[in-house]
C-alpha cells in the first residue's frame, strides 16, 4: 500500500509537498483546480508501476524507467513528461520519492525515488532508488468515466492499441475482465456487495462481453440504459465479487458521489468503511460536503474506530496561481477552511436565513 509520497515540481506542486498516507481510508478534499486528481493519478501509477513490475524477474534499470515514463503519459492522458512539471511556475525539473508497503514487501523494501525534467532529450525519467521488492496487490482506479458501457470498444481498441486509451480506463477493463477467483469473497466483503447491489436494485453480469444490470423478476438491463451513478457503484461490486477489490488492495476512486442523489451516500459511505475493515486502502477525492460529513459522522461511531483516516485539504489561495496550499490531519476540521466547502456553508446560512426571517 502507498505509505509515503514526497513530490516536488510536478504539475501544481511547485514546491516540495510531503502525503503521508494511512491503511484504512484517506480523503483528498478540494475544490476545481486544486489538484486533488493529480494526486490520485500520481499515486495511483506508482502503485500500479510497483504492482505491474511484481509480476517480472530481475528487472533491468532501464526498461523499468520506460515503463514507468509510459505510465505516466497514459495515465495523466500527456503526450510527454514536459506536460507533467510545473514549468510554468519557474521550475521544470520534478521529483517523486515514493514508499509502499504490503504483504511481503516490509518498511525501505518498497522505496522508489525518481525525477524527470522537461527539454531534455526524449525527456528522460531517472530512477534514483528502485524498490528491492515489489507490491503484489490489485492496485484499481475509479475514475470519472465510467468504463460499462463502452467496455467492449475499449477492449477491442486497447488489445491492438493501448497507447490510444488512457492508463487508468483501460487498467479497469483489464479488471473487469478478470474471472472470480476460486475461492468465495469474504463475509464482509460480501456485506459490502450486497449494500451496493441494493442500491443499484440488481446483480451487474458480464454476457459475450457485454455488461448489463441483472434485476430480480426482468430481463438483463444494457448498462447504457443504467442510470450514470449507478454504473460505478456496479463496477465496485463486480470487482470485489471477482476479487479484484479484495484485502490488501489499494482501491482510487475520484469523486465517488458523482451522479448519486444524498439519499444514497449513507450506504456508500458505509461501503467505504466496509472495504477499510476488509483491509482495503481507500484513497478517495471529492469536494462533496454531505458526502465529508457524512464520513465523519459514521468515523466517529464505536463500530469504525479502528478504520484509521486521514484528510488532506488542497487549495489555491484567491489571487494566487503559485501552487497549492495542502493540509492534513484526521478529521475534517483538521484540514481548515477548504474554498468549495466554505461555499456549500455559506450558502446553507444565507438559506437558513432566508427562511428564518420567512
Amino acid at each position: 500500500m502507498i505509505h509515503d509520497l514526497l513530490v516536488s515540481g510536478v504539475t501544481v506542486f511547485p514546491g516540495r509537498e510531503h502525503f503521508e498516507f494511512v491503511p484504512g481510508i484517506n480523503v483528498v478534499v478540494g475544490g476545481n483546480d486544486s489538484g486533488k486528481s493529480h494526486l490520485l493519478k500520481l499515486c495511483y501509477t506508482v502503485a500500479k508501476w510497483s504492482a505491474d513490475g511484481g509480476r517480472k524477474s530481475l528487472p533491468e534499470k532501464w526498461a523499468e524507467e520506460q515503463r514507468l515514463r509510459k505510465d505516466l503519459m497514459r495515465v495523466f492522458a500527456s503526450r510527454g513528461l514536459a506536460g507533467l512539471t510545473a514549468r510554468n511556475r519557474g521550475n521544470a525539473h520534478a521529483r517523486v520519492e515514493a514508499s509502499m508497503e504490503g504483504d511481503g514487501v516490509p518498511e525501505g523494501m518498497g522505496n522508489l525515488v525518481f525525477d524527470f525534467q522537461a527539454g531534455h532529450e526524449e525527456e528522460g525519467l531517472s530512477i534514483r532508488e528502485m524498490p528491492r521488492r515489489f507490491l503484489n496487490v490489485p492496485v484499481v482506479f475509479l475514475a470519472a468515466r465510467e468504463v460499462l458501457t463502452i467496455y467492449p470498444s475499449f477492449v477491442q481498441v486497447g488489445s491492438r492499441f493501448p497507447e490510444f486509451l488512457d492508463g487508468g480506463s483501460w487498467d479497469l477493463c483489464r479488471y473487469l475482465d478478470m474471472e472470480a477467483e476460486a475461492e468465495p469473497i469474504s463475509t464482509d466483503a460480501g456485506r459490502v456487495v450486497a449494500r451496493l447491489e441494493k442500491i443499484i436494485g440488481g446483480k451487474v453480469v458480464k454476457r459475450d462481453g457485454r455488461f448489463f444490470l441483472q434485476r430480480p423478476g426482468q430481463q438483463p438491463i444494457e448498462m447504457s440504459l443504467v442510470a450514470e451513478g449507478f454504473k460505478r457503484l456496479g463496477t465496485l461490486s463486480y470487482l470485489i465479487r471477482n476479487g479484484s477489490v479484495k484485502k490488501g488492495s489499494v482501491l482510487f476512486w475520484d469523486e465517488p458521489e458523482m451522479n448519486l442523489n444524498a439519499s444514497h451516500l449513507p450506504v456508500l459511505v458505509k461501503t467505504l468503511t466496509g472495504l477499510a475493515k476488509t483491509g482495503v486502502q481507500v484513497i478517495l477525492s471529492s469536494h462533496s460536503l454531505f458526502l465529508l460529513r457524512e464520513l465523519m459522522i459514521q468515523l466517529s461511531e464505536p463500530r469504525n474506530a479502528m478504520v484509521q483516516r486521514k484528510f488532506f485539504g488542497m487549495s489555491v489561495p484567491r489571487g494566487e496561481r503559485s501552487g497549492v496550499r495542502v493540509s492534513w490531519g484526521e478529521s475534517l476540521e483538521d484540514v481548515g477552511p477548504v474554498e468549495s466547502l466554505e461555499a456549500e456553508i455559506e450558502q446553507a446560512d444565507r438559506y437558513l436565513k432566508l427562511s428564518y426571517e420567512s
